[in-house]
């Protein structure tokens, strides 16, 4: 099993943020207890963070948000989950001798809203490293870059699980055209209590 925590940053998640995702602060409890389930049992995570740039292209579609280094950037529970972290940069090159260690937290820069972006992160993905696996999705914004994330790893052939209670959406009509295409995808929409109340399968292999 692999928990994919998606942007969980001050400017998406906090009201005075750039970029607020409107009623974000509604999942903080959800996201601080899949973050502290992670680390309790070793399950490796994968943050994703937005990092800009004062002229990132983004810019022309969105305003201004998550500057590298500033406040807005920060994750709202920058000490969760409790595991070993390696940062992977926005500017990460792929390599093809990476692997993903098991009960490891990955901090997952990128500058645009598909996580898959990250040049590091995308070839662990062409490597196969989510085919099969049991792959846990949550955070904001659910019709941008959790969409991204959920869709991304099922075109990888994972098992994809969107926490229903622990994502937010920008736009209601976007957010609810979104939910119907990733659950014909084949996307299993689930609770946080389905998670941290007791998984009735064995999670599958991690990947190495």
């Amino acid at each position: 099993m692999i928990f994919f925590d998606v942007d969980t940053q001050r400017d998406f998640m906090e009201r005075t943020g750039a970029l607020y995702v409107p009623d974000a602060e509604t999942i903080r409890p959800q996201i601080a207890e899949l973050l502290r389930f992670a680390g309790e049992r070793g399950i490796t995570t994968i943050s994703s963070r937005c990092s800009h740039e004062v002229d990132d292209p983004e810019f022309d579609i969105f305003p201004p948000h998550c500057l590298a280094n500033s406040p807005g950037a920060e994750r709202i529970f920058s000490d969760l989950p409790e595991l070993p972290r390696i940062v992977i940069s926005a500017d990460a090159l792929s390599d093809p001798d990476a692997l993903l260690d098991q009960a490891t937290h990955y901090l997952v820069e990128k500058k645009a809203f598909d996580l898959f972006t990250n040049a590091w992160l995308a070839e662990i993905r062409r490597k196969g490293a989510f085919k099969d696996q049991e792959c846990v999705v949550f955070g904001v914004a659910t019709d941008y870059c959790v969409r991204a994330c959920a869709l991304g790893l099922v075109s990888a052939g994972a098992h994809v699980f969107l926490i229903e209670d622990a994502v937010c959406g920008v736009s209601a009509e976007m957010t609810m055209s979104t939910i119907e295409e990733m659950r014909n995808a084949g996307i299993e929409f689930i609770r946080t209590e389905k998670i941290v109340g007791g998984w009735d399968r064995p999670p599958a292999t991690e990947t190495r």
